[in-house]
């Protein structure tokens, strides 16, 4: 099959084929114009489905109406900052261990796209469900991540395992050393933003939901 025009003419098709982990849509990806813009899409629109679904965070931490709007845009934005130091991660990696190099905006998109899983994150809100919920969203992404990086980047399943995962634990590294700052003033600014010291792991919300239902 052949399409034509752009990746945001053909926008949809390409999710849902990212979800359905087909090859054919990350083929498609690989070669259509926009297809950074049409990643970068995704990403807004997952990282809004997680913030309307962290909601039930603010909702248990009682933030007010205007600060609940401004929470969810600030939550939506560090998701985005997010993805693009995951796909930075990864690129370096990929360069590193990998020759020859291949511009950032293929594994940029690539990543965009393999995020698409992450447009059912408003379903985290589930009371109970919502811990399994978020596990099975990651790793679904994970897995349409190495099915996009094998057609992509032109690797095996195994190299793009390790390109993925190295990505993955830089970003992990720089959050905890150099990046800690950072991540505290994105925690600062969510605090900020709701007015209180928001609770965000979910299984301490869960016990605060059984709370208010007995």
């Amino acid at each position: 099959m052949t399409i034509t025009g752009t990746a945001l003419d053909h926008f949809w098709q390409l999710v849902w084929g990212a979800i359905a982990l087909k090859p054919e849509a990350f083929n498609f990806i690989k070669t259509l114009p926009s297809a950074t813009q049409a990643a970068d899409k995704v990403v807004i629109l997952a990282g809004l489905s997680q913030a309307i679904g962290q909601s039930i965070i603010l909702f248990i931490n009682r933030v007010k109406p205007f600060r609940f709007v401004v929470s969810l845009g600030i939550s939506a934005l560090l998701f985005g900052f997010g993805y693009l130091f995951w796909a930075l991660s990864t690129w370096a990696m990929k360069n590193l261990f990998y020759p020859p190099d291949i511009p950032f905006t293929d594994v940029r998109s690539t990543l965009g796209f393999a995020y698409a899983p992450q447009l059912f994150s408003f379903l985290i809100a589930l009371p109970y469900l919502g811990v399994p919920i978020n596990v099975i969203l990651s790793i679904w992404s994970f897995i349409s991540l190495l099915l996009g990086l094998t057609i992509s980047l032109n690797l095996d399943v195994f190299d793009a395992a390790i390109c993925g995962t190295l990505g993955w634990l830089v970003v992990q590294v720089l959050q905890r050393t150099v990046g800690k700052p950072v991540a505290n003033f994105g925690r600062w600014l969510s605090n900020s933003a709701a007015g209180v010291n928001l609770v965000t792991d979910l299984k301490e919300i869960e016990k605060k939901w059984e709370g208010r239902s007995s």
